[in-house]
């Protein structure tokens, strides 16, 4: 069976009176700031609570959160908050947004997702009861019953979310790729979302970001042959940045490290905090001895040091943003440094100050490796057209809204998904602020728009010493 062609769903038609309607308040076309309402009658779900980041350079140190006017004048018909994993254009956003609704909502995440939220909601005063999520559990609320599926992403514990609402089910597939080799956790649960398929889907929600790209996105563990390549050819210290909520990838860096006798110092707040979390729950294997504090820096040789540093988005106020500028107390960029770029696809808003961080790393004498000039130093933890095109074929459903992209990207996968046999009225692009109506019959159409504006706001986090 080819699964990359269309088939007939095996939906029943069901008449109900009322419909759905899914609203994104970070508007549609945005890569951040996930934040989707599912609505039927006078219950709402929400997936997801990011922020974003700005792209001006005066405003590099704030985000960007949605504006949430509707949720707040709705507050007593939400059920609940899904947060689908750890990156903070997912989750970043409670702590703005939690205070304005004012009122206990259940709120459901994983285990590593739960032990983040909290930490992000310390800085900010807060503290909430999260329920935990597993693949094995479904949760109802409401009209919403909801069932939870596995995915591969760059951060383990993503899980995708599939809505049996009374129009029918509704996938829900945030970031994800189809990884066969994860460094850490399970491969994504195909059968899963192949038996969801089977039962009948009436839309796939479907992240797009990479839809522009050929073939099956790489597999995370790919990079580690790369990681000792540019340890094993360095001299010096080597420095090594990359999302910090990267937990597969610093334990890459981690195992090379080991395997070349270098201790490793971990640099900036954000950093020391991951790896307490992911050590704590398991996710990080990290030998007896192996990591050393700051203040051992001076006394070893410089070619037996990793130091594992903040700041790969070139956060102001992060620690490679310090380093850089000269204010990172005892630790300077010397001649025979390297600096290695593990990162993700530029987040929008940060290509620039990047660029700049860059050049500034490379004014002072270090070697800087980056996926400009070498693209085998990050994997995404996105789909490509290969991974959305499989995914499609397991779900097997009767529309298509795909998120998580700029427009062009979310034009893209229209493209791959006609090619596949949809007909262009099955794929549905709505823009910035319209809405997406789901009918008791079972179809899905644009809706009335609804006018939101986004907020800036200031980030705690950046402007702590020595993030």
């Amino acid at each position: 069976m080819n699964i990359f062609r269309r088939h007939k769903n095996n939906r029943r038609e069901q008449n109900y009176q009322s419909g759905l309607r899914l609203i994104s308040l970070g508007g549609w076309g945005t890569v951040t700031q996930n934040l989707f309402a599912y609505q039927y009658n006078n219950e709402i779900l929400i997936i997801d609570c990011g922020v974003g980041f700005p792209e001006e350079e005066t405003t590099r140190g704030d985000l960007l959160v949605a504006d949430v006017d509707y949720l707040v004048r709705n507050r007593e018909k939400i059920k609940g908050i899904i947060i689908t994993h750890g990156h903070e254009d997912h989750y970043g956003g409670l702590p703005f947004i939690l205070p304005k609704l004012n009122r206990k909502i259940p709120i459901y995440a994983s285990r590593l997702t739960t032990a983040l939220i909290k930490e992000k909601l310390e800085e900010y005063g807060q503290s909430v009861e999260i329920n935990l999520i597993n693949s094995r559990e479904k949760v109802n609320l409401g009209s919403f019953n909801l069932d939870f599926i596995y995915l591969t992403h760059s951060i383990p514990d993503t899980f995708g979310v599939a809505l049996k609402t009374p129009i029918g089910t509704i996938l829900h597939m945030g970031d994800y790729k189809f990884d066969w080799t994860p460094v850490m956790g399970s491969i994504s649960d195909v059968g899963k979302i192949a038996t969801i398929g089977n039962q009948g889907v009436v839309c796939l929600v479907s992240d797009c970001l990479r839809s522009e790209k050929a073939g099956f996105t790489l597999s995370e563990a790919m990079v580690e042959d790369s990681l000792e390549r540019e340890m094993r050819n360095c001299r010096g210290r080597v420095l090594i940045t990359t999302i910090s909520s990267n937990v597969s990838r610093w334990q890459q860096a981690l195992n090379v490290s080991v395997k070349y006798n270098r201790k490793v110092i971990l640099v900036g707040r954000s950093i020391e905090k991951i790896f307490k979390i992911a050590s704590h729950l398991g996710y990080l294997n990290i030998p007896k001895e192996a990591i050393v504090p700051m203040k051992k820096l001076n006394s070893l040789p410089k070619e037996k040091v990793s130091l594992f540093v903040a700041g790969s988005q070139a956060q102001t106020g992060s620690a490679l943003d310090r380093i850089t500028r000269g204010e990172y107390k005892g630790l300077e960029i010397q001649p025979d440094d390297k600096v290695v770029f593990s990162s993700p696809d530029y987040i929008p808003g940060t290509q620039l100050a990047i660029n700049k961080l860059i050049d500034n790393l490379s004014r002072q004498g270090a070697d800087v490796a980056y996926s400009d000039i070498l693209d085998d130093l990050h994997v995404s933890g996105h789909a490509a057209q290969g991974d959305l095109a499989l995914m499609i074929g397991l779900a097997r459903p009767h529309y298509l809204v795909p998120i998580g992209g700029a427009f062009r990207q979310m034009r893209q996968y229209a493209f791959l998904a006609e090619k596949m046999g949809y007909r262009e009225e099955e794929i549905i692009l709505p823009n910035r602020n319209d809405t997406v109506e789901m009918t008791a019959k079972g179809q899905v159409k644009i809706g009335s728009p609804l006018i939101g504006k986004t907020h800036l706001v200031k980030s705690r986090s950046n402007r702590r010493k020595h993030r």
